[in-house]
């Protein structure tokens, strides 16, 4: 992997604009493959079937105590992990297989995503755990637990960044997946941050518009039926709501994707020319060979 001599002379702004670059192309994939979207889609009502369903036995162990609603919610944590992971690895496999010419399909990009239940599994209990960790450590008074916790959340939030893509596209153990998610962070720690700070501006700023839009539409309604109209208003609004959400996570997979092809290729998706990893990178010099990311399907080791 070549090391980027130049990224360090790039400012703020510099990242932000990378950020913003980096979304825009995101959301064209977007356009041009809609039911990415599904995806997130699929994850998010996993994960509220699971909360509902844990609803009771939480409610249950936390008066019984003793340690029991950590129990329930380790298995909450693991279900919910376990589902998102899943459903986040076919969106990160089916956002390769757009870039590199492939039609993505749902249903296949889940199957494919079948090989990897095995890392899958090992990651959502390994991060359930830390996850009660983090909650003992919330629940406790002693301030140094806070100033740890903080610390903490900092480091796992880097070491875990490109976790799904690791276990997409490479043939891991428990330890090693962190190493590569960890060690991809760093070789692209500029773009990340600045798409961390374009996704999150754009997708906030588009946030608000389709509020405001729901609202809107639902006032002149509100005006001559109050309550159908309140009710509309409401409906609307949780729509965008929703929609925003989708599109938040459908383009941090995506961009995701991009940034780990970007490492390990040291080359860009076709879809992705107007980012200028050269100037603001310096890896693009290194070129895909065979073997690399653009012809490997989940299951394939780097050396294969």
């Amino acid at each position: 992997m070549a090391t980027s001599s130049q990224s360090g002379k790039f400012g703020f702004f510099d990242r932000i604009k990378t950020g913003w670059t980096l979304t825009k192309d995101s959301t064209g994939v977007i356009r041009d493959h809609p039911k990415l979207l599904v995806f997130p889609l699929l994850a998010g009502i996993s994960s509220v079937f699971f909360l509902v369903l844990f609803f009771l036995p939480l409610v249950i162990a936390d008066v019984i105590g003793g340690g029991l609603e950590y129990v329930v919610l380790f298995g909450l944590y693991f279900v919910t992990t376990f589902f998102s992971t899943y459903f986040s690895a076919a969106l990160v496999y089916a956002a390769n297989e757009a870039f590199h010419g492939r039609e993505p399909g749902i249903r296949d990009s889940m199957y494919t995503i079948n090989d990897r239940l095995g890392p899958i599994i090992v990651w959502s209990l390994i991060s359930a755990t830390v996850s009660i960790v983090f909650r003992m450590l919330e629940d406790s008074d002693n301030p140094v637990a806070a100033i740890m916790r903080s610390l903490f959340a900092v480091g796992w939030s880097i070491m875990t960044f490109f976790i799904v893509p690791v276990l997409v596209f490479e043939d891991v153990t428990a330890t090693s997946m962190f190493k590569k998610s960890g060690t991809t962070f760093k070789e692209t720690w500029g773009e990340t941050l600045g798409a961390g700070f374009g996704i999150t501006g754009i997708v906030v700023g588009l946030g608000i518009v389709f509020v405001l839009g729901a609202i809107a539409v639902s006032a002149p309604v509100a005006a001559v039926f109050p309550g159908p109209g309140i009710l509309l208003a409401v409906v609307l609004v949780a729509l965008a709501l929703v929609f925003t959400y989708l599109l938040s996570q459908t383009i941090w997979g995506i961009a995701k994707t991009a940034l780990y092809v970007y490492a390990e290729e040291g080359i860009t998706p076709e879809q992705f020319d107007n980012f200028d990893f050269e100037t603001l990178g310096g890896r693009t010099e290194q070129k895909a060979t065979p073997g690399t990311i653009s012809d490997r399907r989940p299951g394939t080791s780097v050396d294969d």
